[in-house]
């Protein structure tokens, strides 16, 4: 890289969401000097399939990283390092070359329910798999997806050399380099203890042991990995020679983005997925949340997740015929000004996921004729909140943390959300300012692996903002304890008829 003029410097924060790439060029104290976003829309015309093409991916990211850096003014040469966060689980592969091998298939992705359920069925693999990486597999787990395909399509598995994960794609094509991180490789075969991968894990799985050579490096997050290529520069501006770190989960990045990425804090985001996650050194299991290594194997994120949050949202509105911001942003006032103590439906929010089981689909309960789509509206809010609460309760069973509630996601930016999960957890919260956390988070990282911030924490308590903390209404007490229980009886109520309507009896659960 050619000399910094002025002595500047900037860094690029890129965050690689489940439908959707931001890029952000942040100055040195990690304002957002100009944010670009492309959508990378996924591909669902297939039941239960949610991918996309990884080339339109790079191609999504590029774009936006171009348009970020045009749109800055600032040199490319003043940019010091490249951070990357993306969603994480689903599976990328490629061949040693770097070629794509199929879609990106994304964590959202469902096509191994089967074998997500076929290990359901076994207690001793499920211990294993829980013990060793820490979680429970999802049907969009990279394991259960490369039984799927070994079933489906052996051929696309026989053709790969390396399985990578969302943030690894980008960096590869960025850096030319084979490799993922800590906080990504656990969400497959990397047992947690020993931060290595695991032939036990594999074989839990139902895997054949020559899986393992799909497996790439490990690095922890921050780990300057390699240098913009020159191919690279040419299709992003970015500099040729540019640092670019390894990269992170991106509930790792919107942690740090939040400034919660230190043990005790609580953050919740409100996006693609409802995710609840409090840092900790404590390596605790259970099949209600996931102990996540973070940027280094020393620190974990236990979080608790579900998509219940912006599907559930976007859906609701899209149901309402609500198709522009102005309109969504006049029904949610009006939402907001409906008596708090007043009933408005119960609406449990499992269009596209549930962590209480595979059945469980979105429910509407409560409807009445006089109802509006401001009620409607709000009914939908409290059932994404209500899932904030399912998932924090998990994680109060073994972990503590400190006041306020940290918020980040888009239902964040909502006056009236931010009021309700204060309500629904009896906690002050505070948001976050950053507008985009997780890249906020990336380039922090960065930062600190080119010496311009000392460590994560420092800069995370220097440069974070967050609004002040929204403290629970003393009346609202009453009505979040009664919508509660009517939400764990209606649940409780709805799973045997969920199962029926699934095609499958409750004694075929054992039940």
């Amino acid at each position: 890289m050619s000399e910094q003029r002025g002595g500047r410097r900037y860094l690029l924060g890129v965050d690689v969401g489940q439908t959707a790439v931001k890029a952000v060029v942040h100055d040195e104290l990690l304002r957002p000097i100009a944010i670009a976003r492309r959508s990378s829309p996924v591909d669902r015309r297939i039941e239960r399939h949610a991918e996309r093409s990884q080339e339109a991916l790079w191609n999504a990211a590029a774009d936006a990283i171009g348009e970020a850096i045009r749109t800055s003014g600032v040199d490319a040469d003043d940019i010091v390092a490249v951070g990357i966060t993306g969603h994480g689980d689903g599976l990328h592969l490629v061949t040693a070359a770097g070629e794509p091998v199929g879609p990106a298939i994304t964590a959202m992705d469902s096509r191994a329910h089967r074998e997500a359920a076929e290990l359901a069925s076994d207690p001793a693999r499920l211990r294993t798999l829980l013990e060793r990486s820490g979680q429970l597999p999802t049907p969009g787990a990279a394991g259960n997806l490369l039984r799927w395909l070994l079933r489906n399509d052996p051929e696309s598995v026989r053709r790969a050399d390396t399985l990578l994960f969302c943030k690894d794609v980008i960096r590869l094509r960025l850096t030319g380099v084979l490799a993922t991180d800590y906080s990504d490789a656990c969400a497959s075969f990397l047992d947690t203890a020993t931060a290595e991968w695991s032939a036990e894990i594999i074989e839990a799985y139902g895997l054949p042991a020559e899986i393992a050579r799909l497996l790439p490096p490990v690095h922890a997050s921050g780990d300057v990995i390699g240098e913009v290529l020159a191919e690279a520069a040419t299709r992003t501006g970015l500099a040729t020679g540019t640092p670019v770190i390894v990269g992170m989960h991106d509930v790792q990045a919107a942690s740090i983005g939040m400034g919660a990425l230190v043990p005790g804090r609580l953050a919740l985001v409100a996006g693609s997925f409802n995710t609840n996650g409090v840092t900790t050194r404590q390596p605790d299991v259970d099949a209600r949340w996931q102990s996540r290594l973070s940027i280094t194997p020393d620190l974990r994120i236990a979080m608790s997740t579900s998509a219940t949050a912006s599907p559930a949202f976007d859906w609701t509105l899209r149901l309402m015929g609500v198709r522009s911001d102005d309109e969504r942003d006049s029904l949610l006032a009006e939402a907001a000004q409906l008596d708090p103590q007043e009933s408005v439906p119960l609406i449990l929010p499992f269009l596209v996921d549930s962590p209480i089981g595979a059945e469980a689909s979105g429910t509407f309960a409560g409807v009445r004729a006089s109802h509006t789509r401001a009620h409607v509206l709000r009914g939908a809010l409290e059932g994404i909140v209500l899932m904030h609460c399912w998932h924090t309760r998990a994680l109060a069973d073994r972990f503590t943390w400190d006041e306020p509630v940290l918020l980040g996601g888009g239902l964040s930016r909502s006056a009236l959300y931010v009021q309700l999960v204060a309500n629904a957890l009896r906690s002050p919260v505070s948001v976050v300012k950053s507008e985009e956390a997780g890249a906020f988070g990336a380039a922090l990282v960065a930062g600190v692996a080119v010496g311009v911030f000392d460590t994560v924490e420092q800069a995370q308590n220097e440069l974070v903002t967050r609004a002040p903390a929204v403290s629970p209404t003393a009346e609202s007490a009453g009505y979040w304890e009664g919508l509660s229980s009517s939400f764990d009886a209606l649940l409780s109520a709805l799973d045997p008829w969920w199962l029926e309507m699934a095609g499958r009896s409750p004694l075929e659960h054992g039940e």
